[in-house]
């Protein structure tokens, strides 16, 4: 902003570094958050994923994560080994299976929601409410809905 109180309009490449330089800020906060929990950030976002897709083919879970169908399976093997998630087969196709979340799986979804909102508010704590409904409704035309998210 200028001394003259109007808005310098920053070219369209700037801007998009801002934007991404916020998201990595975001990410690290939420990494940061998880500390002390027994998963990663991929794992956390594997997580998640399932409990949307519940009941969720393994693929389906790699689309979500945008990972190939073998580093989709090592992290859905590392969260049934934690007892977070459970593979039943697929009724309608016995080759395949489902996964699920277990009771301890879903208290653990509760407790990553609770870290990603405390590693938000460490980056977007700071602005006022006007501010937040003016970043909301600026960045909500750019976030369409994505079937992979």
């Amino acid at each position: 902003m200028n001394c003259g109180g109007s808005v310098s309009i920053p070219a369209t490449s700037e801007l998009a570094d801002l934007i991404l330089r916020a998201a990595r800020r975001l990410r690290a906060a939420h990494a940061a958050a998880l500390d002390g929990l027994p998963v990663n950030p991929h794992q956390a976002h594997a997580l998640r994923a399932i409990a949307r897709l519940e009941p969720a083919r393994p693929s389906q879970v790699a689309g979500r994560l945008r990972v190939a169908r073998g580093s989709a399976t090592e992290v859905i093997d590392t969260l049934e080994a934690g007892g977070w998630v459970a593979r039943t087969p697929d009724p309608s196709d016995g080759r395949a299976t489902l996964l699920s979340l277990t009771p301890s799986g879903r208290d653990l979804l509760a407790r990553v929601a609770q870290a990603r909102d405390r590693g938000a508010e460490g980056i977007l704590g700071g602005l006022s409410p006007q501010e937040r409904a003016t970043l909301t409704e600026a960045l909500t035309p750019l976030t369409t809905p994505d079937p992979q998210a």
